[in-house]
Order: C-alpha cells, then structure tokens, then sequence
C-alpha cells in the first residue's frame, strides 16, 4: 500500500514537473525583436525594397517593376538599372517630430543611356520600421516647374547633389532649358511634407547654370 502511494506520488510530482518546464518552454520572450529599429540611419536602404511609381512606368516591359529590391544599391538587368546612391541619402528632419527622417533619392534609366529619371522617397521610422511618408518624381517637379513657367523650353532632371534640408522643407535643385549638355538654369524647387504629399511653397527660384 505504501509503496502505491509512493509511485502515484511519484507520477503526481513528475507531472506537475513536466507541466511547468513544459510552460517555460511556450512562454513568449519578453526580449524586444532583434529587428526593430529606432533610429533611421540604422536602415541598410542599400539592400531594400522599393515602390516605383514613374521607373515601373517608364521601364515597366524592360525589367522594373513596381516592387523593386535592390543589392548593393542597385538593381540591373542588361537593359535597364534601378539604383541609389549612398553617399546621397539625406537625413533630417522633415515631419516636425525632432528625429531625422531619411530623402532617399533613386536614379533609373537604359543601361545604354547618358541620362536618369529621378524618385525621391522620403521614409521615417514607426513601430521598428522604416516606413514610407512621401515620394516625388520628376514627372512631378517637371509639372511643377512648367506651372510657373509655362514658357520653359526643357526639363533635364535633379541637379547633382541637388538636395537638401532647410527649416524641416526638402529643396530640390533641377536642370533646366537650354540642352541636357549645357543647361540654362538650376531651379531650386522648395516642398514642405503635408500628410503624404509634397506640396510645392511658392514660385520656384531659379538662377544661370554656372552661377
């Protein structure tokens, strides 16, 4: 009789062992996600996935889609390439929020060709992520160039390390009228971040290439 309840003790102690180990086991980890991210700069917006609006567009039949996922800064086929320049990315802050927010600007075009269309996206950090507020493209500038100049004679695309950051609003420096070789203004186009939308301050500047 003893040595019964010894061993239905025995089992009872061993269950109730198992139980709890087996209850650590399934316990979620309280460890944040090794994934989050808090701070922007932390982003490797070389190896991402992006959303193309006027590269899909363009490009669409010869490669680039609407989803692209670029390595090393680049995606590239033999007909057509999809890249971002690293040493271009600006971080500043442009929601009002006081963190720094990063303009990511994409250069697209024929591997064939001597010119590039241009997208810029501009992406903050929410809940761990780096996620997309407002992107423009030249389709756009273009448009907003040719509002107050309707007598513009051409539109050649983001000036070379054409952007910047001043007072939270996203300046974008273009090329303008005379030939792509020679062109005959830099045009400083000024956006402030309303929602998602860029939305163009005033008539945009403009000054003589060379200036």
């Amino acid at each position: 009789m003893k040595r019964q309840m010894i061993l239905c003790l025995m089992i009872i102690l061993l269950c109730v062992t198992s139980g709890v180990a087996q209850s650590r086991i399934n316990r979620p980890s309280s460890t944040p996600n090794s994934a989050t991210i808090t701070d922007i700069r932390k982003v490797d917006f070389l190896n991402f996935t992006y959303h193309s609006s006027l590269c899909s567009q363009e490009y669409g039949r010869k490669g680039i889609g609407k989803i692209v996922r670029v390595r090393n800064g680049e995606f590239k086929n033999k007909n057509v390439y999809f890249a971002v320049a690293d040493n271009k990315i600006v971080y500043a802050d442009v929601t009002g929020d006081g963190r720094e927010d990063a303009i990511v600007p994409i250069g697209c075009g024929a591997t064939t060709a001597n010119f590039a269309l241009s997208e810029v996206y501009i992406y903050t950090i929410q809940n761990g992520r780096a996620t997309l507020l407002a992107e423009i493209s030249d389709r756009d500038m273009e448009r907003d160039y040719r509002h107050y100049y309707p007598d513009a004679e051409s539109y050649w695309g983001v000036n070379e390390n054409g952007l910047k950051v001043k007072n939270g609003n996203l300046e974008i420096e273009v090329l303008a009228d005379g030939s792509h070789a020679s062109p005959k203004y830099i045009v400083t186009l000024e956006y402030r971040l309303s929602g998602e939308t860029l939305r163009l301050i005033g008539k945009p500047q403009r000054r003589s290439f060379g200036q």
